[in-house]
């Protein structure tokens, strides 16, 4: 009776002890270093694919209202679409800062190895990675992208955008890891192939554009090699888009008169704050233009269905990790118990004697 019961008890503990370590055997998310190449922005039927950025307005949230940018090529001016700059895209782990001279003496980004910097109400706007955040004078963290059996994550505090002879942050986290306002963390995802979609929003903290918030969808091919093989990414429906390899344009929710402003402006349109181009910009929710998708580059080169991926539907929690010396001591621990059902017999003995 008493070796059944060492034995049963030692079955039990070695059990339980692999119940408890199970959840906490799985990997920390792996690093991706190298680069993200960017697929363009390209708006056609309504829809659009690639790369691209929107700004939300102080009273809206990812579904918007958004700021319409009267130079964008799109039918629904609130889409901006985004191309790789001269090192193709976006690079996970080193800098890339902004030149010396970050404006021509027109108030044009100079910056252009990230994204190629595009018009903005007259004006170009561009995106680089630095070491120090033009905007707050404080130190970021380097970009870095990381993978979780296919899901992304990342520090992209370093990320700052120059217009118009202003600089923005429009990282995630902030410069410090903070996620103010409508700030969101990076999410994303990326196959086994390097296909890959990431999104996040960043709100403008100070200057002309406070509390206004910048939502931005890079999508492309990883140019490294992917740890883990990972399905291909999710067709996730954006409301009101056009379903890919369909003809249809969606309609988007129905906003008649639901026509918002910038602060300080009156009647239906009105300038940003701080703009001085030619022109007034209009402010418009996401109405009668589609819902923008969000597009991969093909293994293969050819067209092939676009994977989506909305803000609103992806939730990525960050800063969970492991305590190094647990799972090493919960295998310790499964070892003892497993030493001690082979040996019931003889601990029994001894016990007896």
């Amino acid at each position: 009776m008493g070796r059944t019961t060492y034995r049963l008890t030692a079955a039990l503990a070695a059990l339980g002890l692999s119940a408890v370590a199970a959840p906490f055997a799985h990997a920390d998310p792996a690093p991706l270093n190298g680069l993200f190449a960017l697929a363009p922005g390209v708006c056609a039927n309504g829809s659009v694919s690639g790369s691209f950025f929107r700004m939300i307005l102080p009273t809206g949230d990812a579904g918007g209202p958004y700021l319409q940018n009267s130079d964008s090529r799109c039918s629904d001016q609130t889409v901006t679409p985004l191309s790789a700059g001269s090192d193709g895209g976006l690079v996970s782990g080193s800098y890339q800062p902004q030149p010396a001279a970050a404006f021509d003496g027109a108030g044009n980004a100079q910056s252009g190895r990230v994204t190629t910097p595009v018009r903005f109400y007259g004006v170009d706007f561009a995106t680089a990675t630095n070491p120090s955040d033009p905007q707050t004078g404080g130190g970021t963290g380097v970009p870095q992208l990381f993978t979780d059996g296919g899901t992304l994550s990342g520090d992209l505090s370093s990320l700052g955008v120059t217009w118009n002879n202003q600089v923005f942050n429009q990282g995630s986290p902030k410069p410090g890891g903070g996620l103010p306002g409508k700030t969101s963390p990076i999410s994303g995802s990326i196959d086994g192939a390097g296909n890959f979609v990431i999104e996040w929003t960043s709100q403008i903290v100070g200057g002309p554009f406070n509390n206004f918030t910048g939502l931005w969808h890079l999508a492309g091919r990883y140019r490294g090699a992917v740890p883990q093989v990972a399905p291909a990414a999710a067709q996730v429906p954006v409301p009101g888009a056009v379903a890919p390899g369909s003809g249809a344009v969606g309609s988007g929710p129905d906003v008649s008169g639901a026509v918002g402003s910038a602060p300080g402006a009156s009647g239906s349109a009105a300038s940003g704050p701080g703009i001085p181009a030619p022109g007034s910009p209009s402010v418009a929710s996401d109405g009668d233009a589609a819902r923008p998708g969000a597009g991969a580059v093909p293994p293969n080169g050819s067209a092939a269905p676009d994977p989506v991926l909305a803000t609103e539907t992806i939730e990525v929690r960050l800063g969970q990790r492991t305590p190094p010396w647990l799972v090493p001591g919960l295998l310790v621990l499964a070892v003892a118990a497993t030493g001690v059902f082979f040996n019931a017999e003889r601990i029994a003995g001894w016990k007896r004697t």
